[in-house]
């Protein structure tokens, strides 16, 4: 436990150090956020936001980009359930294995002090769960592209590990480059490479990425890699300057927003500046799908499973960020 905490703080540390320069140039989270710690307050009430049906684009090219396995699951699983029966293409990208929980590792193989070698036998069985959930969603394994960029660490990548002379090294796998492809490290710049490559390759209509304003790390970072890779492909002419960019929450102060009696459905947060709210109504069949798919990840729920099946609701929200917040991301590097 005492390992974990010093992690941790290290982790804080780190993001506390590069806040200043991503500030120039786009809001950062004040903090990472604990995966699973609850908010301490309830924020304040204000005016609910405005939110419109989800529209797509005719015959959409779809490409989920997500931090770990689970969180496509949670935030966009309904929708993916729905785009795979109309046949619709679809890439679910991970950006981690999700390596990195110590204490998920702890809980699921039964050591107390785990070995980088316990890290990666964790990661192996996150892919596995992620497989089998995105089964139910009906993707099937090679629309799934796992990087494997180091867990918890993404945040590093883009503030003080972007070229490929300084690679960053896991504190958890004690790796300093995915399995693959040969040559790639873990540096900002070449994991904005990768990103690039399965853009280009893809040409999606639609991408979905985590909301800039998550308070976990490895969203917000994940947003910053996603957004560097598709403003480049678009300025270069590889990719239309039309592309629809939609994000999803995951944390964010007492979110997910739900409401008694029944806690089954998600409304908008008016504390998320720079934000336009969506909303997609899911058929029972598709929540069902989603409820399924929540169920494979054995290994979080062990620890956190009130707050993964709490995303199983009648709806789906998304949101649209202020394309002035993209394009100072975009620019910092």
């Amino acid at each position: 436990m005492r390992r974990r905490w010093a992690a941790f703080a290290a982790a804080t540390a780190l993001i506390t150090a590069g806040a200043v320069v991503v500030r120039r140039f786009a809001p950062a989270p004040a903090a990472v956020a604990a995966r699973t710690a609850p908010p301490a307050v309830r924020p304040a009430r204000h005016a609910e936001p405005a939110v419109a049906p989800l529209a797509l684009p005719a015959r959409p090219r779809v490409i989920v980009f997500a931090p770990h396995p689970d969180d496509e699951t949670i935030g966009v699983g309904g929708l993916l359930a729905r785009l795979t029966r109309a046949h619709a293409a679809v890439r679910v990208v991970f950006m981690t294995n999700g390596d990195g929980y110590e204490r998920a590792v702890e809980q699921d193989l039964d050591v107390e002090h785990p070995s980088d070698a316990d890290y990666l036998t964790f990661g192996a069985v996150r892919q596995r769960e992620a497989t089998a959930a995105l089964a139910h969603l009906g993707v099937s394994r090679r629309q799934i592209r796992f990087l494997g960029f180091p867990d918890g660490g993404l945040g590093a990548l883009w503030q003080l590990h972007w070229l490929p002379s300084h690679p960053y090294t896991s504190p958890y796998t004690k790796e300093s480059s995915p399995p693959e492809p040969e040559g790639i490290g873990y540096d900002g710049q070449d994991l904005t490479s990768v990103v690039s490559r399965l853009l280009r390759d893809f040409r999606p209509s639609v991408v979905v990425m985590p909301h800039p304003y998550d308070t976990h790390a490895d969203h917000v970072n994940t947003a910053y890699f996603v957004t560097e890779a598709l403003t480049s492909l678009q300025a270069e002419h590889a990719l239309p300057a039309r592309v629809t960019v939609l994000t999803y929450l995951v944390h964010h102060g007492w979110w997910p927003a739900t409401r008694g009696p029944e806690f089954d459905r998600l409304y908008p947060l008016a504390t998320v500046p720079d934000t336009a709210w969506v909303e997609t109504e899911l058929a029972p069949a598709e929540r069902e799908a989603k409820r399924a798919a929540v169920e494979e990840y054995r290994t979080q729920l062990e620890v956190m499973s009130g707050f993964l099946r709490s995303f199983v609701t009648r709806n789906e929200l998304f949101a649209t960020v202020d394309g002035r917040v993209l394009e100072r991301i975009a620019s910092i590097h």
